[in-house]
């Protein structure tokens, strides 16, 4: 009746802009209305309705949103989201079926979604929210998963397995190269590149091959569903590993060049940049291999999920390169894609370890050569013999080891079908329904949880407390300062 009643009142508005009114007046001239008068002054009368055409048009559009929420609600409710979740486990869909809750117990349940590891990445699996009214939405995380999922799919179309390889025994390279030499009658840290030289390498050259490890580790070898399954777990938007490398070699670029702190911070930054490549490496490795997930939940997750990437980028590394997969070995003319299974003994995949391992070969044998690198205006000399032979066993063993495994390298990984749903990072489960809207849950809601809940006024105090001793630390410093006293340090104030 709303409806009808708004749209009537809209009809007669628009029949009466579109009329000449006249009055009768007592020696019988016809007074112009306001509408003749402003026809008289040039402006006719399609222009004029076209004014009142837009005046309502923010009016009917109100109304064609209200029919709209109305018809949809309608169907929803004839539809019930118990209908719909039918319908989905009937033809083999994973449905968790999340309903109107407190917040506490919707947090709760979304902690047990996003810490237990829900089948395989291809699984079709959803989760769904039902309101009062018996509407269905998927559920989406928020809080800055969806800049991250971006990233990550990015990440992992540009990310380069053969790049990482090539640039591991350089690393080895630059760390060996670290010795005393003698400077200006002292004896200082020096290594083979300018720590300027490593920051560039590390924030352009291999941005991808040492960015966000912390992700990568958590979705291949903790078996988080999706990005917003690991936004929700407490993991960080920002990729503060790769920040700290970054940061530690533009500290040693501005150093000093006699200060030892200098080529020991480009020492330290090297290090841990090549264990962020053996990380990213070994995170693809493992998820390959179909090895298991480290669900755990206990404190020494995230040590144990960290050792076990990097000790798989040691000993397998080429089994994380884009191009050894599964495949088949038989002629691809010859085979049927639905009919791809199991791959027999990964032929495929040896060879294509063969090729890249003889490549990284190559790239180190012409980089050991003293002309290249005079021409490079580098020295790598120092402890040359054994850089040669800690390189060229890890070479010889990481690339059998890696051959060895082809095996388990599935091929039904490389055909997806999606017949009902579409992947999703932002869904705690990794998937969503295409054509159900969604409900956007912020994580901000689990990590707003009170240190000393059972506190009222307590917590209030201890915090003022707090507050007060820092402001009355950094006075005191100030003070002394204007004594005339010294303060070196915050905590050295005699």
């Amino acid at each position: 009746m709303f409806i009808m009643g708004e749209q009537g009142r809209y009809r007669s508005n628009r029949h009466r802009a579109q009329e000449v009114s006249t009055s009768t007046m007592g020696d019988g001239r016809y007074e112009e209305s306001d509408y003749s008068k402003r026809y008289s002054e040039g402006e006719t009368e399609e222009d004029y309705g076209m004014k009142y055409k837009e005046k309502y048009a923010n009016e009917r559009g109100a109304i064609s949103d209200a029919q709209s929420v109305a018809y949809t609600a309608y169907n929803m409710n004839l539809e019930s989201g118990q209908s719909i979740v039918n319908d989905l486990r009937n033809v083999g869909v994973t449905v968790l079926s999340l309903e109107s809750l407190s917040t506490e117990a919707m947090i709760h349940y979304m902690d047990a979604v996003t810490t237990m590891r829900l089948g395989d990445e291809n699984d079709e699996k959803c989760m769904l929210y039902t309101d009062r009214m018996g509407r269905v939405f998927n559920v989406i995380i928020s809080g800055g998963a969806e800049g991250l999922a971006k990233t990550w799919s990015s990440l992992q179309a540009e990310y380069s397995g053969l790049f990482a390889t090539i640039v591991i025994p350089f690393v080895v390279r630059m760390i060996a190269s670290y010795s005393s030499t003698a400077y200006q009658n002292a004896e200082i840290e020096t290594t083979a590149l300018h720590p300027l030289m490593m920051l560039l390498i590390f924030g352009l050259l291999l941005q991808n091959e040492i960015s966000h490890s912390r992700l990568t580790m958590s979705i291949m070898v903790r078996g988080s569903n999706s990005v917003g399954s690991h936004v929700w777990r407490g993991g960080s938007l920002t990729d503060y590993p790769r920040i700290i490398v970054l940061t530690i070699l533009l500290l040693a670029s501005f150093a000093s060049l006699d200060d030892p702190v200098r080529d020991i911070l480009t020492l330290v930054g090297s290090i841990f940049g090549g264990v962020l490549i053996f990380c990213n490496l070994g995170s693809r490795a493992w998820k390959k291999l179909e090895i298991g997930f480290i669900d755990s939940t206990n404190v020494f997750s995230s040590i144990i999920v960290f050792f076990a990437a990097l000790s798989a980028g040691i000993v397998f590394p080429f089994v994380g390169l884009r191009s050894v997969h599964g495949g088949t070995d038989v002629q691809d003319a010859a085979t049927d894609v639905e009919k791809i299974i199991s791959n027999p003994n990964g032929k495929r995949a040896r060879q294509n370890i063969t090729g890249a391992a003889t490549f990284v070969a190559f790239v180190f044998l012409f980089s050991d050569a003293t002309a290249v690198q005079k021409s490079l205006g580098v020295d790598f000399t120092k402890n040359r013999a054994y850089v040669n032979l800690v390189i060229g066993v890890w070479w010889f063993l990481s690339t059998l080891a890696s051959m060895a495994l082809c095996h388990r390298l599935d091929s039904s990984q490389n055909k997806k079908i999606e017949p009902f749903l579409r992947r999703e990072e932002t869904s705690p489960v990794g998937w969503i329904m295409p054509s159900v809207p969604n409900i956007v849950i912020d994580p901000n809601l689990a990590r707003g949880r009170m240190i000393l809940s059972r506190l009222s006024y307590g917590s209030d105090i201890i915090c003022a407390l707090l507050l007060t001793a820092i402001a009355l630390l950094i006075i005191y410093m100030g003070l002394r300062e204007i004594q005339g006293n010294a303060v070196k340090s915050f905590w050295n104030l005699s």
